[in-house]
Formats: structure tokens, sequence, C-alpha cells
């Protein structure tokens, strides 16, 4: 059976932040493409793809303001 870690694990920590980065640049840049003024109600989902990789997906809703 597999040991599990205690604590963090500040490399995967590191890596998941960066991939939120990614995944929040990604989102507003398509939300300008929209010309939206904001994205509000931001969302965001995570799963392991493989050892060492993570998926988010970040995901709200652009507004115009009048």
């Amino acid at each position: 059976m597999g040991r599990l870690a205690k604590g963090e694990i500040p490399g995967y920590t590191e890596m998941l932040a960066e991939a939120r980065k990614v995944a929040t640049k990604r989102m507003v840049a398509e939300a300008e493409n929209l010309n939206a003024d904001a994205v509000i109600n931001v969302k965001y989902e995570t799963a392991g793809v493989a050892e060492g990789t993570v998926e988010i997906l970040a995901y709200g809703t652009a507004v115009r303001f009048k």
C-alpha cells in the first residue's frame, strides 16, 4: 500500500499556483476578446491528470457594464 504524505508539498503547491495563474490569464483574455468589462462568479476546478501534472479549469461569467 502507498504512503500518504502529511502536510504541504511545496513543489505541488507551486505547480497549482502557476497553473491557476495560467488558467486565469486565459479566461481573462477570452473575456477581453468578447469586449467584457469584467468576469464575475469565477470558479476553479482542479484535477490530477498524471503523476506530477495537474489540470485547472477556470470559468466565470463575462459581463459588460452599461
